[in-house]
């Protein structure tokens, strides 16, 4: 081969690949089994990784030429870190686009790139073949690369691929020299490939995936595909062993005999064993197929990942091993039965979440450590299946995945988003397409934990996918095609959908059209009739941006309700915000825009349940409580009778506990424990708890709160780890009178003042400013408890799904984007003050103010006691939606500790509140702190009976719900207006003071679509509708529990 090589396949669709070996399943060659105990180990295999010497430049024509020869002087280059992108190592800026492709990439250009934007960058690294391999056949490995590259070995031209996701290896022997050699690798990180590659992502560059060298003996196994076969209802099992072996040809030209063995493995013992010799000659590729097979198989499911061992080997006519190698096999099948997916026979429901290979300081390049992070996070949070958005993830996932039971949709690496109406069935991508799903297939097909093949995504619909599913079709028949731009079902196995609100996804399941936005001017019809016959699917759904993932139970009834519906993937897993450098060296979460890319999509990729660091989002909690196992409901909580329903499909429940606890008031009044229950899948039994309530209930308020928590360690989680839940109120049959504090005798004073009026008692004085109409000062025996006045307050720091149309959409902004409610919350006037004396022990005090969006003012009733207690009435009916009615007070900023008896522990919104239970709880303000990327409206308590905020000594307030109405409260150590203002956390710094915000309710949070969704009507404030509240403000004393 010449050593050199003209350089133009990057801007060729139809090259993507040259010398680049066929595709195999990722499997180590050991040379005996006793040295197989390091699965990550092999003696055969040799880490590049590390170090290597680096060039960056901006544009191809500035790159080095001949770099790839010995004497080429590479003096003045840099080391980088392989993997990593370059980005996150001081070349260039990430760039973020969902919804475009980058500006090097444009549709008037293709397939070229932009001659004066696309980075390429050239490293170098020396290495040694160890010794020991010196009569093997050598191979060079790269896992990842983005996204064309060029190789070189000692100065001559090896080949080229294409496809950031997925390895390719090149056969190198030929290249090789004794002592020191010199690899050479070229990456542009723009190429016509990238066309194929707009997902919504960062766009990253450079050998991001680990680079290794493979050594094979003469003769080795090249290829494997197992597969397993049922028979009798799953009493009897086969494993099928595809075998693909080659000779290499080298000085000697004679044929070899050799025998191929086959071991099957549970826990260690043997369970079967083939043998079988063949003979083959010099450069020849032959098949073997063989068959294990074993009664009874322990099945694998997400539920039950059983994983038997299968050993595959060469021995020669000397009965020496050669080529050895390993694989965890579990018996599995998938199919899909009268619009069901069904797993060894059982129907399952996908409780999904989309997820991208990403961590906030390396990018894409994800450690072991991560990838078991997020394996054991969903675990632990009922998360039984994930999608690989949008492309083929790191190979060790799918290893965990298998292990540990998760269910996967494996998706190619294809989406052309940006330009998919301008590309659709443009046929010089077809054989790269083919090539990307072909390869992801033949890497991955072995694991058990797939169940679902996906040809990539929102890249139109058209002949192309039509030919990609009977590829797959071809290369594997044991699981489904799902391609979520197939609406007219006309290849895909599955029906599937981004984003339906709940009431499409009903019409689609019941065989109806619904018609849905697509952007702002633009409308799409989904036709019901293609959905007939097939599973449907919600790969996109619960999009949980920011502060949202509101209504998600409606859509869990509906996989209830319509056993068509198998489920669906919540958008998304962890935030894709970069740790980052201020200039002055403090650490922030970068989102898009803020490290130089020439868009401002802002934090459209923070959509995680979890953030980046993996620290969980409210959202985390309803999602948990949402996927749980365990369904419990009411028989008679008279007579303490529930029923349980065991909703797994393959687990008994014996391996849970089940514990309960009585609280009244908050407070624990009884606990025990039950049975070990042995309940089959899918059965239901019911339990019985005795309850004992007690004499006196002075809130008259008990809650049961029953738990099933693992009996043993697993694998995933700690004995007491807690699986499923669920709340009842219990009705108090024994009442009793409220037990009041003794209202104080001394005599109260009003004194009206032109510019203020003051109203005293024995411990306390509160002040009014009539002109503006607040309730400015309260002081408790001595102590000045305000720290601002008591204000109406309407509107809420705008939450991401407020604005989320801006982000797409900026001229939005402008047309519309000024903030209504904050605005009019500032122009409050007051236009009626009053205050009286009803008797010698209570004083009255009216305000109301006139309010910009007003169909009434905004009216405040105070009443206020001999013992300093106000009852606050508030009252408003708004002329057009509002964003919240409440009132708002600042306290000292010493004021940082919080007790409360309402829904918690975790923040919760008016329409996402699955997933927290009534109780007692005790915090701080700074505990309360939620950091969601993009600061915004957090911390919301809903339910809240009574609230405490203090100081450390115990000074403060008291809030209390007035009659059967709860309230919702947060407490923040910012200002609104700072907390609005802010773009990031790290310009969040403490004011000194505590913002407090009582309020009647707030807007809910949506979630349902990515851009502009709305909340559901029923939590919307509408116009027109009168909303009244009250609620008591308390000077803390210790008498405050029994009053």
């Amino acid at each position: 081969m010449p050593n050199q090589h003209i350089i133009t396949e990057w801007q060729n669709p139809e090259i993507f690949e040259i010398n680049r070996q066929p595709a195999r399943s990722s499997s180590l060659s050991y040379p005996s089994l006793k040295s197989i105990n390091d699965q990550q180990n092999s003696p055969r295999q040799f880490s590049l990784d590390g170090g290597w010497d680096f060039h960056w430049v901006p544009r191809p024509s500035d790159r080095p030429k001949g770099f790839e020869a010995q004497a080429y002087s590479t003096e003045r280059w840099q080391t980088i870190k392989v993997p990593g992108h370059w980005e996150s190592q001081g070349y260039g800026v990430p760039i973020y686009a969902p919804f475009h492709m980058p500006p090097s990439l444009k549709k008037r250009n293709l397939p070229n790139i932009a001659p004066d934007d696309n980075p390429v960058g050239s490293y170098r690294k020396t290495f040694m073949i160890p010794v020991e391999w010196h009569d093997h056949e050598i191979y060079l490995r790269f896992e990842g690369v983005c996204s064309a590259y060029y190789v070189w070995l000692n100065g001559s031209f090896v080949g080229y691929a294409q496809d950031s996701m997925l390895p390719s290896e090149f056969f190198i022997s030929p290249y090789l020299k004794e002592g020191e050699n010199l690899l050479a690798v070229q990456v542009y990180r723009f190429s016509d490939g990238s066309y194929l590659e707009d997902q919504d992502m960062w766009f990253l560059s450079g050998i991001f995936r680990s680079v290794k060298l493979l050594a094979f003996p003469q003769v080795f196994i090249r290829d494997i595909h197992l597969e397993s076969k049922f028979y009798d209802e799953f009493a009897q099992a086969d494993v099928v062993i595809n075998a693909e072996i080659y000779f290499h040809p080298q000085d000697q030209p004679q044929e070899e005999e050799l025998q191929c063995t086959a071991v099957l493995q549970y826990a260690g013992e043997e369970l079967g064993r083939t043998d079988q010799r063949f003979v083959i000659a010099p450069d020849q590729t032959i098949q073997l197929t063989t068959r294990l097979s074993v009664n009874h198989p322990k099945l694998w499911s997400a539920e039950i990942p059983n994983l038997y061992d299968v050993y595959l080997y060469l021995t020669d006519q000397k009965g020496n091993q050669i080529d050895v190698r390993h694989f965890r096999h579990g018996f599995r099948q998938v199919e899909i039965r009268d619009r069901q997916l069904l797993v060894n026979g059982q129907p399952i429901l996908v409780k999904g979440v989309n997820r991208h290979d990403f961590d906030p300081l390396s990018g894409r390049t994800m450690t072991a450590e991560r990838l078991l992070e997020d394996v054991l996070l969903m675990k632990r949070n009922n998360i039984n299946a994930v999608r690989t958005a949008h492309y083929p993830d790191d190979e060790r996932f799918y290893d965990l995945c298998d292990e540990y039971g998760i269910y996967v949709m494996d998706e190619a690496n294809i989406e052309t988003h940006g330009l998919r109406d301008v590309m659709r069935g443009d046929m010089r991508w077809m054989t790269a397409m083919q090539a990307r799903v072909e390869r992801m297939i033949a890497r991955d097909r072995n694991h058990a934990s797939i169940i679902f093949w996906s040809l990539g995504n929102e890249s139109s619909s058209d002949e192309r996918f039509s030919r990609l599913t009977d590829l797959v079709h071809q290369m594997d028949s044991t699981r489904p095609v799902h391609y979520e731009q197939d609406h007219k079902g006309e290849y895909a196995d599955v029906f599937s959908m981004m984003y339906p609100q709940p009431a499409d996804l009903e019409k689609i399941a019941n065989g109806e059209d619904f018609t849905f936005r697509q952007g702002i001017l633009s409308w799409k019809t989904i036709h019901g009739k293609y959905a007939k016959q097939k599973p449907i699917i919600l790969c996109e759904y619960a999009h949980a941006m920011g502060n949202s993932l509101g209504n998600f139970q409606k859509y869990l009834d509906l996989y209830e309700k319509y056993p068509q519906c198998i489920g669906g993937f919540v958008w998304d897993f962890a935030d894709q915000s970069i740790l980052s450098k201020t200039e002055d060296g403090k650490d922030f979460w970068a989102y898009g825009g803020d490290l130089g890319d020439p868009y401002r999509f802002s934090v459209f990729g923070c959509n995680g349940i979890f953030a980046a660091n993996r620290e969980p989002h409210p959202a985390v909690w309803t999602v948990k409580k949402g996927y749980q196992n365990v369904e419990i409901t009411v028989i008679d909580i008279a007579s303490g009778k529930f029923e349980v329903k065991n909703k797994h499909r393959f687990l008994n429940l014996s391996y849970l506990n089940i514990n309960w606890y009585l609280e009244i008031d908050g407070e624990m009044k009884q606990q025990g424990y039950l049975p070990q229950l042995n309940l089959d899948p899918m059965q239901s039994t019911e339990i019985e708890i005795h309850l004992q309530l007690p004499e006196y209930a002075i809130t008259q308020e008990a809650f049961i709160t029953i738990q099933f928590t693992l009996r043993e360690d697993e694998t995933w989680a700690k004995a007491g780890h807690e699986v499923a839940w669920e709340q009842f109120e219990v009705p108090i049959f024994r009442e009793v009178e409220e037990r009041l504090a003794p209202l104080s005798q001394d005599p109260m004073h009003l004194t009206n003042q032109t510019d203020q009026v003051i109203i005293s008692g024995s411990a306390f004085s509160i002040l009014f400013d009539p002109y503006t109409g607040f309730l400015q000062q309260y002081i408790y025996q001595g102590r000045e408890l305000l720290k601002s006045p008591l204000k109406p307050n309407l509107w809420r720091v705008w939450i991401d799904n407020d604005i989320s149309s801006f982000v797409v959409y900026p001229w939005l902004k402008r047309l519309i984007g000024r903030h209504f409610w904050r605005s009019a919350n500032q122009k409050l006037r007051c236009i009626h003050f009053h205050a009286q004396a009803l008797d010698t022990h209570q004083i009255r005090v009216e305000a109301s103010w006139r309010v910009l969006g007003g169909k009434t003012p905004f009216e405040t009733v105070y009443t206020i006691d001999a013992n300093g207690c106000i009852l606050v009435e508030a009252r408003f009916t708004p002329s057009r939606e509002l964003e919240r009615m409440g009132i708002q007070l600042t306290l000292p900023a010493e004021f940082r500790q919080v007790e409360y008896f309402g829904l918690g522990p975790q923040e919760t919104m008016p329409d996402r509140q699955l997933g927290a239970r009534v109780g007692k709880y005790i915090t701080t303000v700074d505990n309360l702190i939620h950091h969601y990327v993009r600061p915004q409206e957090y911390g919301n308590r809903s339910q809240v009976r009574w609230l405490q905020v203090s100081d450390e000594s115990g000074v403060g307030l008291t809030f209390q719900s007035a009659g059967k109405q709860t309230f919702n409260f947060s407490a923040w150590p910012y200002t609104q207006d700072h907390l609005m203002d802010s773009n990031h956390i790290h310009e969040l710094v403490n004011d000194d003071l505590v913002t407090l915000n009582i309020d009647l309710t707030q807007k809910g949070v949506g979630g349902d679509v990515p851009a502009g969704g709305s909340p559901h009507d029923e939590y919307r404030l509408l116009a027109k509708k009168p909303f009244v509240f009250a609620f008591l403000i308390k000077p803390i004393k210790d008498e405050l529990t029994d009053s």
